[in-house]
């Protein structure tokens, strides 16, 4: 156990160690809102989401996490991405299901044929003012992307999983617009209890889009992640991110579970150089995540998502439950005979005769 333990943290903070000591990626991403993922949870968490991903957001952050679903989950997020920009709004719908089926009376149990993930999200920024090289024209434009999400992922023994999400990215630039499609794969593995390894290959397939005389692709990334669960109380968790041209960036988070219901989040992501903070709450079926990211050249953030679990798979039961062996069922009417009633007809008392005596109830006698 004790060496399991210090695996694990070794592993955590060596990421750790290299998304803080590396610095921000001075390359970037392709399009204003690319950094925006899905969901409160993991923007609290400085997006250091790749290897701790296990809900419904997994959709973006890893896809291989969806693997971890027995329930289908549905979330939605809202949030103002810079508290000092009026009209800028980013908002997101995700919905995950595993496909759980009963395996029939031979096999016995519930078997999966993997996860389905779908996500929607809009990402935008309105009243910009217009200019040319004349000036000022007067006029205002948005900008704004618009994302749909695929995703499917299955299980690789009982430690691991595997994830593919498509994507199309709608980019509407003023009078402009174009859309291009794109590929993520993911992977998770869990080496030994507790501890979590992602790694996420990005725009293996890039969407590339063309605005006027303008290109545009966001580039090859591949991110890895670790976390650490410490007995269901606290997750530290890291993620280091490189591009094939060699930017690169990183995040860092720790979750606390002091009671069962309730989580407290920190992060810090080393690309805009900005701590995070949130909570989250877990009632049953129902999860409200609040994550909101102090300070900033643009004002705070602030990002709050709902989320809700429905009951997936076969019904209990719907599932094949083998019968007991060797279970007789007493039906006081069967005139059955015993060994004892055998021997009866030579005289002898049967063990159904005995039986009655020992239970008559005896004669009072009359009173005098």
């Amino acid at each position: 156990m004790l060496k399991n333990t210090k695996l694990a943290i070794t592993a955590v903070a060596a990421l750790a160690a290299a998304a803080a000591a590396l610095g921000k990626n001075p390359g970037g991403d392709a399009g204003a809102f690319s950094g925006w993922g899905l969901g409160a949870r993991a923007e609290a968490l400085g997006r250091a989401y790749t290897a701790l991903a296990d809900d419904a957001s997994s959709t973006y952050w890893n896809p291989a996490g969806l693997a971890a679903l027995t329930k289908t989950e549905a979330a939605f997020a809202y949030g103002a991405p810079f508290a000092d920009i009026e009209n800028v709004t980013i908002g997101d719908a995700v919905v995950a299901k595993p496909l759980i089926y009963s395996m029939g009376e031979e096999a016995g149990g519930a078997g999966s044929l993997g996860t389905l993930g779908a996500a929607l999200a809009y990402r935008g920024v309105g009243g910009i003012y217009e200019a040319n090289e004349n000036g000022p024209t007067g006029r205002t434009f948005t900008d704004a992307d618009i994302e749909l999400n695929l995703a499917y992922a299955h299980a690789l023994g009982d430690a691991g999983a595997f994830g593919l999400m498509l994507k199309n990215i709608t980019r509407d630039v003023g009078d402009y617009s174009d859309s291009g499609f794109g590929l993520d794969v993911g992977g998770r593995y869990e080496p030994v209890g507790g501890l979590s390894l992602g790694i996420v290959a990005r725009n293996v397939i890039a969407p590339n889009f063309r605005l006027k005389t303008i290109k545009d692709a966001p580039p090859l990334t591949f991110e890895l992640g670790a976390a650490y669960d410490v007995f269901g109380y606290a997750a530290p968790c890291a993620t280091f991110e490189i591009t094939r041209e060699g930017f690169y960036d990183g995040g860092l988070g720790l979750e606390i579970t002091p009671v069962k219901y309730v989580a407290l989040r920190g992060g810090y992501y080393v690309g805009d150089e900005t701590p995070r903070a949130g909570v989250g709450l877990r009632l049953g079926d129902f999860g409200f995540d609040y994550a909101m990211r102090l300070g900033g050249p643009l004002g705070d953030s602030y990002v709050a998502s709902v989320s809700i679990l429905f009951a997936g798979g076969p019904a209990p039961e719907e599932l094949y439950i083998p019968e007991e062996e060797g279970y007789i069922e007493f039906d006081p009417e069967a005139e059955e005979t015993t060994e004892g009633d055998e021997g009866a007809e030579d005289g002898e008392t049967s063990l159904l005769e005995l039986l009655e005596e020992a239970t008559e109830k005896p004669e009072e006698p009359a009173p005098e």
